[in-house]
């Protein structure tokens, strides 16, 4: 079972994938304003690959976001694909 660990800093944050124990994901994103967090990398590790590992990372921090009342800016390619596909995400949108 993949596991979504969260960390967050003044400026930026990071969500990590874990299976077993090990590292296999990560999502990064800046934070410019309380409100506002641009997702800017998500990296699935060689090997891990076709699990939905990027998309379990992606949908946590819609759900972080929602919670905290913020906009996504999604930069990186696949969580702007993934959050612009429906009109499920247009909420949290910038």
């Amino acid at each position: 079972m993949i596991t979504i660990q969260h960390k967050e800093t003044d400026r930026n944050g990071l969500f990590e994938a874990w299976l077993d124990g090990v590292q296999v994901g990560e999502m990064t994103y800046q934070r410019p304003t309380l409100q506002r967090m641009i997702i800017d990398h998500t990296r699935v590790y060689e090997g891990f690959e076709g699990r939905g590992i990027a998309r379990q990372m992606v949908l946590a921090g819609v759900e972080f976001a929602r919670a905290h009342n913020r906009q996504i800016v999604p930069v990186c390619s696949y969580a702007r694909s993934l959050l612009t596909r429906t009109d499920e995400y247009k909420d949290i949108l910038a």
